[in-house]
């Protein structure tokens, strides 16, 4: 098959959820098909990082969209009805490069990533190229999820107005064939407000090669949380687990050490240091990390999809506590391998339960380590994904 992605960031390095889908997706379908991305430069380090795809083999364009650019953009919603975000990501050179390349049916399909890149189906000259749209998450779910958490009155006017301008634009994806998302979750929520005839699910997964079950010494009771530290969902998780959780557990054992580990920890993050708490940041072996854990915490109470989060560690073998908010998007088998608390009562009592030992997790977690191994590879995923992309080019 000829395949074209459009997604909104370079697909480089794979740490982030949006990265690394589109990296994992592209690196697969690219050893049995042809397929071409199309994406922005953000940031200037992306040129780097656009190189090194390029040296890796991949047919990749990139369009200069900097963050005062999509500032201009944002100027325009006095005169527009879509979501600041989608405004955020238009590009005229984007428009023209679409426009010249899909003239002829050079494509099977068009796989648009995000909600931010749907705008861009317009601009597609053929129209018997199948068009795919994913959304991942359900961003007004998202958002409607948001609102609860935000406190200072004028954000949130802004993020209700941005709300209805998300809940009228998700619409939009009708004009797509098919409408992918990541959790049953998402595609019920969605089902329900008839966004979509056709919505199937593409879940996220794990790196075999990444996350590889391997020897390490556990450090005495040590507790790991992983995620991008500036996403607001994380940052209210570590400050719930630090101020309501962690002091419950150091009551009982007072040698727990909490390790805060992602990129770019904001100030608040960072302030949170202290002899039991160590914020990380940024590391190259994330598996290491997580091996060194005796258990992970995933006290997200908003947000979307799955965590990649819950996914890693439950492929490592990690004991996982989460709340049953960030675990509901997980696929049912996979769900009994996860100890779910949504009061920090009895999430404090879970972590004690695992670092004490008490729970018999050992055979249960290699068991789990089977299941995950079965359902969420990204050769898996990505399969079952191209086996339902050419079962449609024979319709």
């Amino acid at each position: 098959m000829k395949i074209l992605i459009i997604t909104s960031q370079i697909p480089y390095p794979p740490y982030r959820g949006d990265r690394l889908k589109i990296y994992n997706l592209t690196q697969i379908l690219r050893k049995n098909n042809q397929v071409k991305i199309l994406t922005f430069l953000r940031k200037p380090n992306d040129l780097e990082y656009l190189e090194k795809l390029k040296s890796m083999g991949f047919d990749i364009e990139a369009f200069p969209l900097p963050y005062y650019k999509s500032l201009f953009n944002l100027s325009k919603a006095f005169f527009n009805s879509m979501p600041l975000e989608v405004l955020a990501f238009y590009s005229s050179q984007m428009k023209k490069r679409i426009q010249e390349i899909t003239e002829d049916k050079e494509f099977d399909f068009i796989y648009f990533h995000l909600i931010v890149c749907a705008q861009y189906l317009k601009f597609v000259r053929n129209k018997n190229i199948i068009k795919v749209l994913d959304f991942t998450d359900a961003t007004s779910l998202y958002l409607t999820r948001f609102l609860q958490f935000i406190k200072n009155p004028i954000k949130k006017i802004i993020y209700k107005m941005e709300l209805k301008r998300v809940i009228s634009y998700e619409k939009y994806a009708k004009n797509f064939d098919t409408l992918f998302v990541c959790s049953n979750i998402d595609k019920k929520f969605l089902e329900e407000k008839k966004v979509h005839h056709n919505i199937q699910i593409l879940l996220n997964g794990y790196d075999k090669n990444t996350f590889k079950v391997e020897k390490a010494e556990k450090e005495k009771d040590r507790i790991i949380f992983v995620g991008n530290m500036p996403y607001f969902p994380n940052i209210e998780a570590v400050k719930y687990f630090s101020k309501e959780i962690f002091p419950l557990i150091l009551k009982e054992i007072p040698s727990a050490k909490f390790y805060i580990v992602g990129q770019s920890p904001t100030k608040e993050i960072l302030q949170l240091n202290s002899s039991n708490i160590i914020v990380s940041g940024f590391v190259k072996d994330i598996t290491k990390e997580y091996l060194q854990s005796s258990v992970n915490v995933v006290p997200v109470k908003l947000g979307a999809g799955t965590p990649n989060k819950i996914i890693e560690s439950l492929a490592l073998g990690v004991p996982t506590v989460a709340t049953s908010q960030s675990a509901s998007g997980l696929p049912d088998e996979l769900k009994k391998y996860v100890f779910t608390a949504d009061s920090a009562e009895e999430f404090s009592k879970y972590v004690i339960k695992i670092l004490r030992n008490e729970i018999k997790y050992s055979e249960l977690m290699e068991e789990c380590i089977l299941t995950i191994d079965k359902l969420l590879t990204w050769d898996k995923i990505v399969g079952n994904f191209e086996y339902y992309m050419k079962k449609r080019l024979e319709v």
